[in-house]
């Protein structure tokens, strides 16, 4: 048997060594169908749709969100994407907390096609949401994507009257919030992602830094 020493700087390097990127998402990459305002909806909504996602040990930040669309939607409608905490980390994003938006086009609607978006990087720990919203019109639009074979429980449809904007800061709010397998008669999970990198536990931090400094004393 062969036992080879790792010094206390290797140990170091290895803990700050850069973070794999994560992407988190229920859907297989394909659409299978499009949900939208019905023509039965009293007016014109401001359409949301989301998933809530558990972040990595120690954390992630999230660098990026993507999303595909369904073929019935104008590309030339801005979509607003928003990225939300939940503390209480229960799969419910009704309380969430606000952290970051932007604002875009899509590249593409239908095909498949995702729209990345990019966000301020933003550090979250424990149950996040992602949600994506936009202007439709009713019996017509049906901006949001999802996969029939992914799963339903993470995944979120709002509706709120264009008139009042989606409710950002009470999700529970708006006129409609519910999870899709609670609501759609097909629900799917939203071909929406998350992209970021892992935070490293502090432990391990701390633990790289105190194998540096006691490798540094050894060669001293």
């Amino acid at each position: 048997m062969t036992i080879r020493f790792v010094s206390g700087f290797t140990v170091a390097a290895l803990a700050c060594a850069p973070a794999l990127a994560t992407t988190f998402a229920y859907d297989n990459g394909t659409t299978t169908v499009a949900v939208g305002p019905p023509s039965s909806f009293p007016v014109n909504p401001v359409t949301g749709w989301g998933n809530y996602f558990m972040s990595d040990v120690g954390g992630t930040k999230i660098t990026s969100v993507s999303c595909a669309f369904g073929p019935n939607f104008n590309p030339t409608t801005p979509v607003t994407i928003y990225l939300f905490a939940d503390s209480d980390n229960d799969y419910n994003p009704l309380n969430a907390t606000l952290l970051a938006q932007v604002t875009a086009v899509p590249t593409q609607v239908g095909g498949s096609v995702f729209t990345n978006f990019d966000i301020p990087d933003t550090i979250v720990n424990g149950g996040f949401f992602v949600l994506a919203t936009a202007f439709t019109v009713k019996g017509v639009d049906k901006p949001a994507a999802g996969d029939l074979t992914g799963r339903v429980d993470r995944s979120w449809y709002f509706y709120n009257p264009a008139t009042s904007g989606m409710n950002v800061d009470n999700l529970g709010a708006n006129a409609l919030a519910k999870r899709v397998d609670q609501v759609l008669p097909l629900p799917g999970a939203w071909l929406l992602r998350a992209e970021g990198v892992a935070v490293p536990a502090p432990g391990v931090l701390a633990f790289g830094a105190l194998a540096g400094f006691a490798g540094l004393r050894r060669r001293r």
